[in-house]
């Protein structure tokens, strides 16, 4: 297994001064947003920045289509010009804005509110707005989500406690509760092709397919994130990795993001960040498990995106990393010929010194 720092294998490295919440690419667009509010975008060929704009903050998600970029800040929504960086509408939610995602002709968001009194989130609410900005629609939901997905039975959000199971969501009617077998609250979820996989705070996963429901047992720690390729990959918070594709591997503990990236000489790889002190992005082969490399970086990986040929990373300190697929190949190549000719060099100077004894 080879080693590299973070900065060395990285294409560009870019700032938006304050933690990175959201990052996102798109065609040749990189788009990220911080706790303090600033968005911002790069053309990821040239590595230019094409446009900075200050909100209150934190941003919250971003979701792109075509030249149009939805933005969930504060309690705020807005539509904003990709190429150009302009506002085009805005409108203030109640509550602390959390998820947007744009099917057809609608968008969806989700606001939450916190309750001081008892420490936690205490309701949300689900918003349909059409693309002019008019409302169509609210739902006052019991909790927070942490999961929402758009399928074409509806709209489903994971639901932690009071509730736990999950919600579901149909235009024209009312919120539907449903109970799962696994009584634990959802942490996370992942949405394939209208099939929904919940992840529970006991290690266990839900995968809903309209209305069957199937268990998966994994471990028994948190779910933190989870991805797919042709079946389901589980990070969990105790550093375990599970693939239904037949294998397990350990790793640090508090595996934050996971995810498939591009392939690395031919092989095609699963890529995750781990924190303990310090983050350690690890690549394993995505048929076995094993890992291939292991990339070490000072601060904590908040958001992790994959798309084509590049991986993007933001960190806790605002600063934004892009690695290229082409890039990243060269780099360890000329490495593994440096650390070869620097072995080669021992070697002689050893048999020089034994020569002279």
């Amino acid at each position: 297994m080879e080693e590299y720092q973070l900065i060395e294998v990285s294409s560009f490295i870019r700032d938006i001064r304050s933690m990175c919440t959201v990052i996102k690419i798109s065609d040749d667009y990189l788009v990220s947003g911080s706790q303090k509010g600033i968005l911002a975008c790069w053309t990821i060929s040239s590595g230019t920045e094409n446009w900075r704009i200050e909100f209150e903050g934190p941003c919250s998600e971003v979701c792109i289509e075509g030249n149009n970029l939805y933005l969930t800040e504060e309690g705020n929504i807005h539509l904003i010009d990709l190429n150009l960086g302009k506002i085009k509408w805005s409108k203030e939610l109640e509550g602390l804005s959390d998820f947007i995602q744009v099917s057809g002709e609608n968008i969806w968001v989700t606001s939450s509110i916190y309750d001081l009194h008892i420490s936690n989130y205490s309701e949300s609410t689900v918003w349909l707005f059409d693309k002019n900005g008019l409302k169509l629609e609210e739902w006052l939901v019991e909790g927070k989500p942490w999961f929402f997905g758009v399928t074409k039975y509806g709209v489903y959000l994971g639901l932690s406690r009071p509730k736990c199971g999950y919600a579901k969501i149909s235009i024209g009617k009312e919120v539907e509760y449903i109970t799962l077998k696994n009584k634990n609250p959802i942490t996370t979820g992942f949405l394939q092709e209208d099939i929904i996989f919940l992840g529970h705070s006991d290690g266990k996963i839900s995968e809903l397919n309209n209305n069957s429901v199937r268990e998966i047992e994994v471990g028994d720690r948190a779910v933190n994130t989870l991805e797919y390729d042709e079946k389901i990959i589980v990070g969990l918070e105790s550093g375990e990795i599970y693939s239904e594709n037949g294998w397990k591997n350990k790793i640090r503990n508090n595996i934050d993001k996971i995810m498939k990236g591009p392939p690395i000489d031919d092989l095609k790889t699963i890529w995750l960040s781990s924190w303990e002190n310090s983050t350690t992005i690890y690549a394993l082969d995505i048929m076995l498990g094993e890992v291939k490399y292991e990339i070490n970086h000072v601060s904590r990986i908040r958001e992790m995106v994959s798309f084509d040929n590049f991986i993007a990373l933001g960190d806790s300190e605002g600063k934004i990393f892009l690695i290229e697929n082409v890039v990243f190949n060269r780099r360890i190549k000329s490495k593994s010929e440096v650390t070869k000719n620097d072995q080669k060099r021992v070697l002689l100077k050893d048999r020089l010194r034994r020569l002279r004894e």
